[in-house]
């Protein structure tokens, strides 16, 4: 069932502003809002309210909320904390349809209740509230300020086509006034503070609906509703916008013990990462991040694939950009002879036509020597993308590159990126001209890779990309079979796991449980030896930590005396332990050993985990994870990122694995994890992948289920 889109417009192009608690005093929270909205030249009509004064700013001011002539589209709320309750009493009586609070002293601090009530005041009127504890938001577009930040003053900022969503207030017009002051233009700023009503989610899906947006970049500090956020960027994808997100508090903090393989190697930030690759979430690490995607795409330049041209006047600055191509994956091919013909043409004999296309600093000597090759390399056919590194260009020489840049920036179909490696006092206007003009321009060679990377990457890795989701819509829903665990009572030996398991269509060993010695040994006999033995115990989850395992036994009599010595083990282990039985199993002779698991996430819920066994997962921890469910390709990409792949590949001339196989098993457990909304934990481990074309096989499971731990 689809989550009805929150009605913002007023919000965002508000006709009538109070200002609650105004201040002549411009250079403060309850005064620059005044001063903002003068210089931003609001055209709707602004209300100081203050019973302290008769007028603020020239506008005439009010003593409350109640005296206003008529009943504003947006209060901004800047008083302590203790008045902001009567406050949104008066909102909520004449039904203001937005309270942007800035106050601090609620969620954020002792008194958490003090949040709870304003909330339950504006629920109450019908007052929708971005706050408290932020910094408010700007509307770049259509130039309403509904903030007291310093970053906006002034009132000339150009807007353009990034949207930035940020729970921090601080934080987000920090990160905004670095990327204006670096040619990042954007066209709306929100942040979201202690997020009492309207969250960072309800506030992306708006403005995802600008068709002028081309970016949305987002600063989580957390996220109540996976499902609600994983929407949202669906959303995105739907409307080809990409979403960069800064996720801070990734680390596992105070966790319970946990009691699987699975469990123990997904964390909160494994978790995060692998929703990230699965949804083209763009991943940010800090406030450069934000910089420079916003400008790589900020730009309407898309790439058609991940090869590189570089153009630079520093044969040592291409080399640098080169290696950080191939640090990013990106290619930097060898130009055409053809391509190499028309750049050699202005450059001089000493200089390289190859790739990267070394013009050195003679360039300066012919006016018409720079364009020539740009457009050379900016029309080669074997060329996506186009980087141009410069050293210290200066003088004349500077202005014609500056102006030959941004005519060919304003024509290409191309992405056209600059790295000017130059001092502001030789080229900050040469920097400044560029920036105007909208051409992106790095700090440094390895920025600009980076982000050129992130654009190509979301390129190829997006557009079109449908995502199966948990529950998304009333079919996909109804696809899930009843759920089984219900009919298994406490927690689940490892015996009723596989039976679970089976029922879905997992291929187990043949076993079978005994009570008896004489049970066992007509259950060997008919598996046949060897076999394994194990005590099966919903009290004794770890088999081989407690000793009832016995491997390998090849006849009666090593059987019989295996029987009660395990027995014995498990009720020294585990006195009051519930013994289910003897469970007499086949012994897997060949096979790789694999690990397929699940963990249910707090937010994301299933998430689904693959991995080679032994050594590998529990060393290396070579494990790939996505949310569940996964389809076969899906499963598929995941077994191929494994460090260890090559292993099921035939590497070094072994057998091939029956990879295909153990993508289907991990498509079916993802489906499983789906069904059952009881299931916390799932162990398949190890799963025997056999020779292609022979398929895998569970021998040992764990199922925690919700309500069967002791």
């Amino acid at each position: 069932m689809r989550e009805t889109m929150p009605q913002l417009e007023k919000l965002f192009l508000p006709r009538s502003v109070a200002v609650v608690g105004a201040s002549p005093a411009s250079d403060t929270i309850s005064g620059r809002p005044l001063k903002l909205l003068r210089e931003f030249g609001f055209s709707g009509n602004v209300f100081p309210v203050n019973p302290k004064y008769r007028t603020v700013a020239e506008y005439p001011c009010y003593p409350d909320v109640a005296s206003l002539p008529e009943t504003p589209d947006v209060v901004l709320v800047g008083v302590r904390a203790s008045l902001v309750p009567s406050v949104m009493e008066s909102c909520a009586a004449r039904s203001v349809p937005f309270a942007v609070i800035f106050s601090s002293g609620f969620a954020e601090s002792e008194d958490r209740d003090a949040q709870e009530r304003i909330l339950a005041i504006a629920r109450e009127g019908g007052v929708r509230i971005l706050g408290p504890n932020c910094q408010g938001m700007v509307n770049l577009v259509s130039r309403v300020p509904l903030s007291f930040s310093a970053s906006l003053e002034g009132g000339r900022i150009l807007p353009g086509h990034v949207a930035y969503v940020s729970q921090s207030g601080a934080f987000g017009f920090a990160t905004f006034a670095m990327g204006n002051d670096r040619g990042v233009r954007f066209r709306y700023v929100v942040t979201t503070g202690n997020q009492a009503d309207l969250d960072a989610i309800d506030v992306g899906r708006y403005v995802l609906q600008d068709p002028e947006v081309r970016l949305l970049l987002m600063y989580l500090e957390g996220v109540n509703d996976g499902e609600r956020f994983l929407r949202m960027i669906r959303e995105a994808h739907e409307r080809r916008i990409p979403v960069g997100v800064l996720k801070v508090g990734k680390s596992p903090s105070s966790k319970a013990a946990v009691r699987s393989h699975t469990a123990a190697l997904t964390g909160d930030e494994a978790v995060w990462d692998a929703v990230f690759r699965q949804y083209s979430i763009i991943p940010m690490e800090d406030a450069e991040d934000i910089v420079n995607l916003g400008l790589a795409f900020g730009a309407p330049q898309r790439p058609n694939g991940k090869r590189v041209a570089i153009l630079t006047t520093s044969g040592g600055a291409g080399i640098v950009t080169a290696d950080r191509c191939n640090d990013m994956e990106l290619s930097v091919p060898t130009l055409s002879e053809a391509t190499q013909e028309e750049v050699r043409r202005h450059i001089p004999p000493f200089g390289s036509s190859l790739n990267p296309v070394d013009m050195t600093a003679q360039i300066i000597n012919d006016p018409e020597g720079f364009p020539k090759c740009l457009r050379a390399v900016l029309d080669s056919p074997e060329v996506d993308m186009v980087v141009s590194v410069h050293s210290m260009i200066t003088g004349e020489a500077g202005w014609s590159m500056a102006r030959s840049l941004a005519d060919a920036w304003g024509e290409s179909t191309k992405p056209l990126a600059c790295c000017w490696l130059i001092d502001e006092e030789h080229g900050g206007l040469f920097r400044k001209f560029l920036r105007e003009r909208g051409v992106p321009l790095f700090q440094s060679p390895r920025e600009c890779v980076r982000s050129l990377a992130a654009l190509a990457q979301w390129e190829s890795a997006a557009p079109g990309k449908t995502f199966l989701a948990e529950g998304s819509d009333g079919e996909r829903e109804s696809a899930w079979p009843s759920p089984l665990l219900p009919s298994f009572s406490g927690t689940l030996t490892e015996y009723d796991a596989k039976r679970l398991l089976q029922a879905y269509g997992v291929p187990i060993t043949r076993e079978v449980l005994c009570t008896s010695l004489s049970e066992a040994r007509d259950a060997a006999e008919n598996i046949g030896y060897p076999v394994a033995l194990k005590v099966m115990s919903g009290d004794i989850l770890h088999k081989t930590e407690a000793g009832v395992v016995a491997l390998h036994l090849r006849g009666e009599e090593e059987l019989r005396n295996a029987y009660g010595r395990l027995l014995e083990r498990a009720r020294a282990f585990a006195p009051h332990a519930h013994i289910q039985g003897v469970l007499v199993q086949e012994m897997i002779e060949s096979g790789l050993e694999c690990l397929v698991g699940v963990k249910r996430d707090p937010l994301f819920g299933p998430i689904v985990a693959v991995g080679l066994g032994g050594v590998y997962v529990e060393v290396l921890r070579d494990l790939v994870l996505r949310k569940a469910p996964v389809d076969e390709p899906t499963a598929l990409n995941m077994i191929e990122q494994l460090k260890g792949y090559p292993l099921l590949a035939g590497a070094r001339g072994q057998k091939k694995r029956d990879i295909a196989a153990l993508a289907r098993l991990l498509r079916i457990v993802s489906e499983f994890a789906c069904a059952e909304p009881d299931l916390l934990e799932l162990d398949v481990n190890p799963v025997f992948v056999r020779a292609e074309g022979e398929g895998v096989v569970a021998a040992d499971a764990l199922v925690l289920r919700r309500g069967g731990i002791s």
